[in-house]
């Protein structure tokens, strides 16, 4: 039988621990449509309040009456009728609840933790920092992972789950988008003489009839791009002047309005001229999420083409947690036992700008089991992603 052997630095070389985790950012790139400050988007925190009330009013392009002269009536009857202002809809909405839980058990924090040397052992309490730091860190990713599902669905269908993957209407956020936003495209992409050029402009044009806005961005899914740019009018015309496909260049560089969105993870592929006139800068994302059986589904699907206008109002609002009030002692706990304030929690490495992502998005505490053996790391979250100018985006599905 082999004397055991005491490790050492002769027997052993300790190599810095590697958490791929850290080169793991997440991506905005979607959620970069709310709470835009330059589109008017709006940022509502709500921490006391379980329901927000949403007033939109709906707008015209209708124009003005011309009348005879001399008349003291209107005699056009249901021609023109009077106006009259003040009419709005009001939606009110119970925001949904996300949360992330995550233990630390008493023999846990006993053993090495990764990275940890041999003649540098660590203390209990170290351990436990450093196990707290990581589950906070994991539970903020997850939940902005799911803001990005949330915010895709809210674009590409104008609803949003309060309980993710619901069928129960009941339970989604219904933003009441023009239903003829959503096209199946009547011949595939996958056939290079599909007219994709003018399915583009149709949902530009409906864009631009029921959302009284002109789109100007359009994100595509990898197989409905790679389609796109193999089509046999956009390869006859690229070099025509009725429209432009465009590579970004230092001399055609991605306007600034468009930066929020790039440092989110949106791709730049160029930029398209339609015949019809209307200019759309062309993004593709690859970019997606796991879910529980370890499925990889992106954010923007293969045969999807999303396009809409970064121009417009998106809101974004943040309900309470569900939890008592913190109090001192809580962030006294917390910060003895986790070295982390409450007040102002880490934040890993996530893709924005511009204030996509907000400290104040996420509700953190902990409580400790009553035997003493188990302490809970808890984040919480409670988002409405409403595409508040709703016909402003439409979707073609490119492979019907």
């Amino acid at each position: 039988m082999a004397t055991p052997q005491t490790q050492d630095l002769f027997t052993r070389f300790m190599v810095d621990a590697f958490d791929d985790r850290e080169k793991m950012p997440v991506s905005t790139g979607l959620q970069a449509f709310f709470g835009n400050p330059e589109a008017g988007g709006r940022t509502l925190f709500s921490p006391d309040a379980n329901v927000v009330d949403i007033d939109i009013v709906r707008g015209n392009e209708k124009i003005a009456a011309l009348i005879p002269r001399g008349t003291v009536s209107r005699p056009l009857g249901s021609l023109q009728s009077n106006l009259q202002d003040g009419k709005f809809s009001t939606f009110s909405r119970k925001y949904p609840l996300a949360e992330e839980e995550g233990d630390i058990n008493a023999d846990k924090i006993l053993n090495r933790i990764p990275g940890e040397q041999p003649y540098q052992a660590n203390t209990r309490q170290g351990r436990m920092r450093y196990h707290a730091l990581q589950i906070h860190m994991e539970s903020v990713r997850r939940i902005v992972r799911m803001n990005e599902t949330l915010a895709s669905q809210s674009l590409l269908t104008g609803k949003q789950d309060a309980i993710i993957g619901t069928t129960n209407t009941d339970l989604q956020y219904d933003f009441r988008r023009n239903s003829t936003h959503t096209v199946t495209v009547g011949t595939a992409w996958s056939n290079v003489a599909a007219d994709a050029l003018g399915d583009i402009d149709g949902i530009c044009k409906k864009i631009r009839a029921n959302g009284k806005t002109t789109p100007d961005i359009t994100i595509m899914g990898d197989t409905s791009f790679s389609n796109f740019i193999k089509n046999t009018v956009v390869k006859e015309q690229a070099d025509n002047r009725r429209f432009e496909l465009i590579q970004v260049t230092t001399g055609n560089p991605v306007p600034e309005k468009y930066n929020r969105f790039v440092e989110g993870g949106l791709i730049p592929r160029g930029r398209l001229r339609t015949p019809e006139g209307f200019t759309l800068w062309m993004f593709t994302y690859i970019d997606g999420f796991e879910d529980s059986a370890g499925t990889f589904t992106k954010y923007i699907l293969d045969d999807q083409v999303f396009i809409g206008s970064v121009s417009v109002r998106c809101d974004r609002y943040f309900g309470p947690p569900e939890r008592l009030p913190i109090s001192n002692t809580d962030r006294e706990l917390y910060a003895e036992y986790f070295g982390i304030s409450l007040d102002a929690p880490p934040m890993p490495d996530i893709k924005s700008t511009g204030g996509v992502i907000d400290p104040n998005m996420f509700y953190s505490d902990a409580y400790k089991s009553v035997d003493r053996k188990k302490i809970s790391i808890r984040t919480q979250s409670a988002p409405i992603f409403a595409t508040t100018h709703t016909d402003a985006f439409g979707v073609l599905d490119t492979a019907p």
